[in-house]
């Protein structure tokens, strides 16, 4: 009789618990960008210590499919997404760290902190837009590298030019002095027949 009155007491007591337990939510939409963004989950105190907390990530990308990251009390964080999707905790708050995302990471993300009083339930809505900074940053490269093969064409251009040009010069430059050594002979009378004219010259005064 004693071990029944015993059992009876138990269940008493595990029903008064499950009925007292309370559940509460909040529904949360944000919009971030690529940097760093935290949310606060719940908190963990010495007289309502985390019980389990519980986070299932859903993403555009993943097309339905969820990844969890899990906390038990007195165990370590258990990460089974991605190190964008992370738990971090500070002053006994637990945060949803979120790092590096994109647009296509936008999603819908469950997060259910249990404690012996109850559960709090999270539903939190991320929409991820590009950065302006980064879609320019993404912009200038380009254009970057378009100026520099502008500037490498014009400048090989120059250069070949530059060869063509210095070696018609030179060519024509040989030519001029070819053409002006084969006139030479022909428009100079050689020393020999000047000479040969004074002596005649003289010789005709002479004579005379």
């Amino acid at each position: 009789m004693g071990i029944w009155k015993m059992w009876f007491v138990l269940l008493l007591k595990l029903t008064l618990y499950v009925f007292d337990t309370k559940e509460t939510g909040q529904q949360l939409q944000k919009t971030i960008g690529s940097k760093p963004d935290v949310t606060p989950i719940c908190i963990n105190t010495t007289l309502s210590p985390i019980t389990l907390l519980v986070c299932e990530i859903r993403t555009e990308t993943s097309g339905g499919d969820e990844c969890r990251l899990l906390y038990r009390n007195g165990q370590d964080f258990e990460n089974k997404c991605d190190s964008r999707f992370t738990l971090m905790t500070e002053n006994q708050t637990v945060f949803l760290h979120l790092t590096g995302l994109t647009p296509v990471d936008s999603g819908n993300h469950i997060c259910e902190c249990s404690h012996a009083d109850g559960t709090f339930i999270l539903h939190l809505n991320i929409t991820v837009e590009a950065d302006e900074d980064a879609s320019s940053s993404t912009e200038m490269p380009f254009l970057s590298a378009v100026i520099i093969g502008v500037i490498i064409f014009i400048t090989i251009t120059g250069v070949i030019l530059g060869c063509i040009h210095r070696r018609n010069h030179h060519r024509r430059r040989s030519e001029a002095l070819t053409s002006h050594a084969n006139t030479e002979p022909e428009d100079i009378e050689p020393y020999s027949t000047y000479i040969q004219k004074e002596n005649e010259l003289y010789s005709t005064v002479i004579y005379h």
